[in-house]
């Protein structure tokens, strides 16, 4: 376990990859990605913002890595990167909380 300095060094590439998606606004497009991809028109009407307030959020979680975007026709898909949730999940990965919360 580390703690001090080790510790403030641990978490700190964490703590920016996290505060990429801490909007509630982000929040709830990460649990609509998590079910299916979608369109951006179709997350605009799921959250409730309008398209320049998406646009905004989906260009940080691009940029930030949480995201991916390909061309479905006309329109942009986006869906969850699995790399970036298995980077974090590695800070709690070594931890008894873990160990216990993925027992079978």
């Amino acid at each position: 376990m580390a703690t001090g300095v080790r510790l403030k060094g641990k978490i700190a590439p964490f703590a920016a990859k996290l505060a990429a998606i801490s909007h509630p606004h982000r929040l709830s497009i990460v649990y609509l990605l998590a079910h299916n991809p979608f369109r951006v028109r179709d997350l605009m009407q799921k959250v409730g913002i309008a398209q320049s307030l998406m646009a905004h959020h989906l260009k940080v979680m691009e940029k930030t890595g949480w995201v991916r975007k390909s061309r479905e026709g006309r329109h942009m898909l986006y869906t969850l990167k699995k790399k970036k949730f298995k980077e974090v999940a590695r800070l709690l990965i070594d931890t008894p909380f873990w160990q216990e919360l993925t027992k079978v």
